[in-house]
């Protein structure tokens, strides 16, 4: 992919880690994709370089505006930074205050507004037209999508036998990148995505065969919290992904934990979800490769000493 080479020099290398914890506990090889240790604390960096570095210079200069639950908003900030670029970020209310404060370390100008994707979607494109910036789409981008894609070519460079992939999905595009990516380069790898049973709307559109929505997206997974995929990613999704997995936010918690104790890895709920899929057998197979990504790491501390809490309460 032509991305790769390109993006490659803005990002840090996140290693595969091996697991004998989780190996023991999945019947497989376990290896973690550690996106949490990425610039920005997450994974979307490599999307958001490649979608500003794709944009023209018109573009460019208007400055860009998207909407975010918090890690693409720091992404779309910091790449911004890097290419002079003005960024706004639209957040829903309740989004968490580490992303916010984060995003204005970066740069970018946020705003506040609405209850759910849909709201501040709509918002974001009101104040593209108002204020004549560049809107960006945060899951149809064919540029988001190549730039997502890269971190499957990483995987498979290195570890080629790899045979199994685990990704966790929200909007769909950060899974539509990977499975491309990889299934060009080893159509034999498997890619199969998680979601929380409380925000399942790509499961339910794979299983219905077209695209849905759900009415309100209800998970501690914040970064997965999306109502209804999107378009172009359910197309690839269709085409891409040997199947979708639902686990509960329990199992996410459980999976954060168990990375913070075996792994010494802080991740937040979207991305343990992978971990959780896998721990929880939620397929039936063994002695396989299989790489988790674990997407961020982006958790306000409040929320993470709520879940540690929690822990301690039902194990006494």
């Amino acid at each position: 992919m032509k991305a790769n080479s390109k993006i490659k020099k803005y990002k840090v290398p996140t290693l595969l880690q091996t697991s004998k914890t989780f190996s023991r506990m999945s019947l497989n090889n376990i290896y973690l994709k550690p996106e949490n240790l990425q610039v920005t604390g997450s994974y979307k960096i490599g999307g958001a370089i490649n979608v500003i570095m794709n944009l023209t210079e018109d573009q460019k200069k208007r400055g860009v505006i998207t909407t975010s639950a918090g890690n693409w908003a720091q992404a779309v900030a910091y790449a911004s930074q890097i290419f002079n670029v003005k960024s706004v970020i639209v957040m829903k209310e309740g989004t968490s205050e580490t992303k916010i404060i984060a995003t204005k370390g970066y740069g970018g100008k946020v705003v506040i507004y609405g209850k759910d994707t849909k709201d501040t979607i709509e918002k974001s494109m009101s104040l593209a037209k108002f204020e004549n910036l560049t809107y960006l789409n945060c899951f149809e981008d064919e540029n988001l999508i190549a730039g997502h894609g890269c971190i499957g070519l990483d995987i498979i460079e290195e570890k080629p036998d790899t045979d199994v992939i685990f990704c966790p999905i929200g909007g769909g595009a950060f899974i539509a990148g990977v499975a491309i990516a990889v299934k060009h380069a080893k159509p034999e790898v498997k890619i199969i995505g998680v979601e929380p049973e409380g925000a399942n709307a790509m499961y339910l559109s794979l299983k219905k065969d077209k695209l849905v929505g759900i009415e309100k997206a209800n998970t501690i997974a914040d970064g997965l919290a999306v109502e209804r995929p999107g378009a172009r990613p359910f197309e690839i999704a269709r085409k891409y992904i040997d199947e979708v997995v639902v686990v509960t936010d329990e199992e996410i918690k459980m999976a954060m934990i168990l990375l913070l104790e075996r792994a010494k890895l802080l991740v937040e709920p979207a991305g343990a979800a992978s971990l959780a899929a896998i721990i929880s057998r939620r397929l039936n197979f063994k002695d396989k490769e299989v790489v988790a990504i674990l997407s961020g790491g982006n958790i306000d501390i409040d929320k993470l000493i709520y879940i540690l809490k929690e822990e301690i309460r039902v194990k006494n």
